[in-house]
């Protein structure tokens, strides 16, 4: 609560020239997100916005430096959002912020469902970037991959999913069954990682731990080399990741079950050999 948020309409950082960023959200005096903001009815959209970001703004510039100001920048319009962590003149990314056509999830296709209250990219400030929302992202989601120098800022469908997951387990509890279809290319191993951080940190009303454990099981015989990346790259505080991938046997599995740690990966063809072996719990 002691962290001061607020909304700074036409941003100029700069005193070389005038030019101005439509809308940046800054917390404890950092500009974190910026959004340039497109309006069909004047005649412009997200491609007008991405323009902007590529060719209008100098990423050389300090606020625009990779991961040194801003870490994710917008193009907004009543219909789409697309997102970018890194501004790269031509090269720039940018990746869909949609819910998809169903809504968030629900079977669809691109874009967003008709919003009877407003605009159809109304969930962006009304969800995503609320207050509380967007702390939670920085302090749960944002993460910085240095060998492929990359910021990851997790997209609408990994927020929601992993959200809903978390939010379900606390009410429920252990012991439930779910199944989250991520389409290719949208993320899956970033989804499991966050989803699995979470549940290993997740604590009931009295304060203890609702699982000794998180196994993540990749049907592969080979363990996923980018799923074990993926999981191991991001934040340790909690303890060890055990990977169980080549070069280890059951026995390694049933013994880091046992010692309880916090977050496991390994091959479904490790278990059958020592479900027997492993501890009960008290």
């Amino acid at each position: 609560q002691e962290n001061i948020c607020y909304c700074v309409r036409q941003w100029h950082y700069s005193s070389e020239h005038k030019k101005s960023v439509d809308m940046v959200l800054v917390v404890n005096g950092i500009p974190i997100v910026a959004l340039e903001l497109k309006n069909q009815y004047t005649g412009q959209n997200i491609t007008n916005a991405k323009q902007q970001w590529m060719y209008d703004r100098d990423p050389r510039e300090l606020p625009f430096r990779f991961n040194k100001r801003i870490l994710a920048y917008f193009c907004v319009d009543h219909t789409d959002v697309l997102m970018t962590t890194k501004l790269d003149k031509g090269n720039t990314y940018f990746l869909p912020f949609n819910q998809g056509s169903g809504g968030a999830g629900k079977n669809g296709g691109a874009g967003n469902p008709p919003n009877p209250n407003g605009y159809p990219t109304a969930y962006l400030w009304e969800e995503v970037l609320q207050k509380d929302s967007l702390l939670d992202v920085v302090q749960k989601f944002i993460h910085h991959e240095i060998k492929k120098k990359r910021l990851i800022f997790p997209r609408y469908h990994q927020l929601d999913v992993v959200r809903k997951l978390i939010a379900d387990v606390r009410y429920n509890g252990a012991g439930q069954n779910y199944l989250i279809q991520h389409s290719a290319g949208s993320g899956k191993s970033n989804s499991i990682a966050w989803t699995a951080y979470r549940l290993a940190s997740l604590h009931d009303e009295m304060n203890r731990a609702i699982f000794a454990s998180v196994i993540i099981v990749t049907d592969r015989t080979v363990l996923d080399a980018q799923l074990q990346d993926t999981v191991s790259s991001f934040d340790h505080t909690l303890g060890t990741v055990e990977t169980i991938g080549e070069g280890k046997s059951s026995k390694d599995l049933r013994d880091a079950i046992n010692n309880g740690s916090r977050i496991i990966v390994t091959t479904l063809q490790k278990f059958p050999i020592i479900y027997t072996e492993v501890d009960k719990a008290d």
